[in-house]
């Protein structure tokens, strides 16, 4: 099986040409460069397919990761990013999914107080991304996936991706119900991944396996992907621990792995090859 890896980050401090969006409130540390990306990868005995997930640190400026996709055609492709509140949103996604490797947009109210998701303003975007096969993702908080259910409901020809399991309080187990109720959807996808940083737990983070558990039943294999997070899963997490933590459920069948490490991803994000 060819591993298909669903959400990571990549950005640049060594390249001036590349530089932090002057809104962004993020500062990376390290370098985390497509190189950098492949020899982490080589800890599991690399990957296929990357999905890269555009980083705050350049909010809507696209550039890098395209670059990156351009650069590495048969192993990259790119959600990236659009202002969801601006008035030209949804030329802006078209015109971004007319550059190669683009896949489609992450949107990310998880950090924002008001509520826009699933306002009446938004459906043009969505109506863009069904028009161009672009898969939304969400980077979104748990309180906040009823207003996923409300869009998955009135865009079913967009495909969905939830980040992170929905983000669920490890300590509650019933911050997973509005997630479990998206399963309903048959467009809405679950990204196995941000674990290790929920818990905050050491590894092979247990805490978790009951609520993974419980998203697996609800979706199904076909339904959900394997992402680490790299490199932001770092400190609670090597890219090794962060693939083995995911692989090793003992609830998984081996036909479950194919699809939560390979296919269900080239399915969402419309890879092939």
């Amino acid at each position: 099986m060819e591993l298909v890896e669903s959400h990571v980050h990549i950005w640049t401090i060594a390249d001036s040409r590349y530089g932090k969006h002057p809104d962004s409130d993020f500062t990376p540390q390290m370098e985390a460069a497509p190189d950098d990306l492949f020899a982490a990868q080589r800890e599991v005995g690399g990957a296929a397919w990357t999905v890269l997930i555009q980083p705050r640190y350049y909010l809507w400026d696209n550039s890098y990761l395209a670059a990156a996709a351009e650069r590495y055609p048969d192993r990259l492709v790119v959600a990236g990013r659009v202002d969801p509140r601006a008035p030209d949103a949804a030329e802006a996604l078209r015109e971004l999914m007319q550059r190669p490797g683009l896949r489609g947009i992450r949107l990310a109210p998880n950090t924002d107080p008001d509520r826009w998701l699933d306002d009446a303003d938004q459906d043009a975007l969505w109506e863009a991304a069904a028009e161009t096969q672009a898969t939304i993702g969400l980077l979104i908080a748990w309180r906040q996936l009823p207003q996923a259910d409300a869009m998955a409901a009135r865009h079913p020809g967009v495909a969905i991706v939830i980040d992170h399991l929905g983000s669920p309080d490890y300590s509650d187990p019933s911050s997973l119900e509005h997630l479990l109720r998206l399963s309903e959807r048959p467009n809405v996808f679950v990204k196995l991944s941000g674990f290790p940083h929920g818990t905050r737990a050491a590894y092979p983070y247990t805490q978790a396996h009951p609520f993974i558990e419980r998203v697996y039943r609800a979706f199904g294999a076909q339904r959900m992907m394997w992402g680490t997070d790299w490199p932001v899963c770092l400190p609670h997490a090597t890219y090794r621990q962060a693939f083995d933590a995911a692989w090793e459920l003992p609830f998984l069948s081996g036909d479950d792995r194919a699809w939560i490490f390979s296919k269900t991803a080239r399915r969402a994000w419309r890879i092939e090859g």
